[in-house]
């Protein structure tokens, strides 16, 4: 029945539990970080006793008694035998990101269990007649996917077949409109010029941006040390707390000499503010000066996308086009998945896509 001892397995850098039964593998996945010493612990317990109970004679061949979806974020194990409702509240109540809450509260309005595909369906078609947008859809029914455990079969098949994604081209702005946005921002709002081009040449997260401070810019290399984000409390609005990356570790950006450049003359404009100091934050707001939050920031993007007659786009275009066209330039995936903060194959699945930067070869006879 069960020969050895259950074995723990790195899967990406995610932790798993390898457990052989009859023959087969079987995974206790979503357990944490490897490199989580915590997480690991809790692993090699539960390894332990999933090989007491298969020598007493009390094995749980399902697995079902031993199974954790594990809220990464906030480091909390939930059994699968919680209703999707309940560990969808406990990770927004844990994780207190908006989005998060938002699924959260639109499951609640909906009022009625997802228990098979076409529940799933009419829940899918319920938020498009509330007047949700498609990747709003997506996003809720991701995180009730993240949430449901054996269950996430039922979400996959509406995903693929009734909620369509945005064009791979709608994130990326082509070289031009990103040169004539960051021209408009010069002229037009130098406040926040700096930090749209700094956002467009490294490609940082949104916390990562918001909690950027000076002692993180090593001007004599030329680089941004990346190791902490300042995320916003979806919750209570205005407050924000520090926390990692969301990887969990540092990592190291070049900069350009334009990128520098800028930063020193924002540096110096906050001197003339009394607003510089080492650790303090490298961006605040113009008027009350402090932290700088999406929706401000999403006014000026579409503000300068509408003066430059763009079509609207989201922040997080700032990373897609970076990533992308640093990919179109030659740089080579695993040092640009290094420096995003990204596996390389999530680099390649996510970001990789069109700029506009194809080079056709140019093929010449040997006489030419």
């Amino acid at each position: 029945m069960m020969r050895r001892p259950p074995s723990l397995r790195n899967n990406n850098g995610a932790l798993q539990v390898r457990v052989r039964l009859e023959g087969k593998d079987h995974f206790i996945n979503r357990l944490g970080r490897w490199d989580d010493l915590v997480a690991v612990a809790r692993a090699q317990a539960l390894s332990a006793r999933i090989w007491s109970d298969a020598k007493t004679g009390s094995l749980d061949l399902s697995l079902k008694r031993y199974r954790y979806s594990v809220l990464a974020a906030a480091d909390l194990e939930i059994p699968v035998e919680m209703h999707l409702e309940e560990v969808l509240r406990v990770k927004a109540e844990r994780s207190r990101q908006a989005v998060v809450i938002h699924a959260h509260r639109t499951l609640l309005r909906f009022g009625s269990p997802l228990r098979t595909a076409a529940e799933v369906e009419v829940f899918a078609e319920w938020m498009r007649a509330e007047g949700l947008s498609v990747r709003t859809i997506v996003g809720v029914l991701d995180h009730c996917r993240s949430c449901s455990g054996s269950q996430k079969h039922l979400f996959e098949a509406v995903l693929k077949k009734r909620v369509h994604r945005r064009s791979v081209h709608s994130d990326v702005l082509s070289a031009e409109e990103i040169q004539a946005v960051l021209w408009d921002l010069q002229s037009k709002e130098p406040w926040f010029y700096p930090l749209f081009l700094l956002w467009l040449s490294t490609g940082l997260r949104n916390g990562e941006i918001r909690g950027l401070t000076w002692d993180c810019v090593r001007w004599h290399e030329g680089e941004l040390l990346v190791c902490k984000t300042l995320r916003r409390d979806g919750f209570k609005t205005g407050q924000h707390s520090w926390a990692p990356t969301k990887i969990g570790k540092e990592r190291v950006v070049p900069l350009t000499a334009q990128v520098l450049d800028a930063l020193k003359r924002h540096q110096i404009a906050m001197k003339e503010l009394d607003l510089h100091y080492p650790n303090c934050l490298v961006f605040v707001t113009p008027n009350s000066h402090g932290v700088v939050y999406d929706q401000l920031l999403g006014r000026v993007w579409k503000r300068s996308l509408n003066r430059c007659g763009l079509q609207p786009r989201r922040l997080y275009s700032q990373r897609h086009s970076f990533l992308s066209h640093a990919l179109a330039m030659g740089n080579s995936p695993a040092d640009l998945a290094a420096a995003a903060g990204h596996s390389t194959k999530v680099l390649l699945d996510t970001y990789a896509k069109p700029t506009g930067r194809l080079r056709s070869p140019n093929w010449q006879s040997a006489a030419g």
